[in-house]
């Protein structure tokens, strides 16, 4: 059994490191947006989890079924909990990395490495939420639909990448300057 008093909390109250290390308020202004998106996410989630098990209910009890809940599924709600929430991951330098090598570089080198790394996914990024953007604009004034049980429009799920990945990109370029200034440490 674990005791409450000593376990500790990795996302509750602790502060995220900072982005650039210049400005504690430019900083915010990247982590407000940032936790929106993830809240959005999550909320996505939860509906995307109760809308799968009603369907389910429905489909076993009822013999019926809610209609476009699978496209609802996989064009609004997977879009929305896997792009949303990367800028807040970001922003909490929570992403994965394996450090068998880098740890024993010079810390002015790693700084460097990782302001590079980060510019370059901060350039990819921004070309991914560009091309998926003005694609979802053409979706949008053609207002894509997929015929199924009933007309379901799509279209407004599109819009969800490219908000996602402009965001983490933005969290990305500022985690970049801060590492290639120095301010910033690994």
């Amino acid at each position: 059994m674990t005791n409450p008093q000593t376990e500790v909390d990795a996302w509750g109250d602790e502060a995220p490191p900072p982005l650039t290390g210049m400005s504690d308020l430019f900083d915010s202004a990247l982590t407000l947006p940032s936790r929106v998106l993830c809240v959005s996410a999550a909320i996505m989630l939860v509906a995307m989890m109760l809308v799968t098990v009603a369907d389910a209910i429905l489909r076993t009890v009822f013999h019926d079924a809610i209609d476009n809940a699978e496209l609802m599924t996989s064009h609004w709600f997977l879009s929305g909990t896997i792009f949303l929430p990367l800028a807040y991951v970001t922003v909490l330098d929570r992403h994965i990395s394996v450090e068998v090598v880098t740890q024993f570089l010079p810390m002015r080198v790693q700084q460097l490495m990782m302001g590079l790394f980060m510019a370059l996914g901060s350039a990819i990024f921004l070309l991914l939420a560009w091309q998926s953007w003005g694609l979802s604009i053409q979706k949008m004034q053609i207002r894509e639909f997929i015929s199924g049980a009933t007309t379901f429009y799509s279209w407004p799920g599109r819009f969800l990448m490219p908000v996602g990945t402009f965001f983490f990109a933005l969290v990305m370029a500022a985690r970049a300057v801060g590492y290639l200034s120095g301010r910033v440490r690994p």
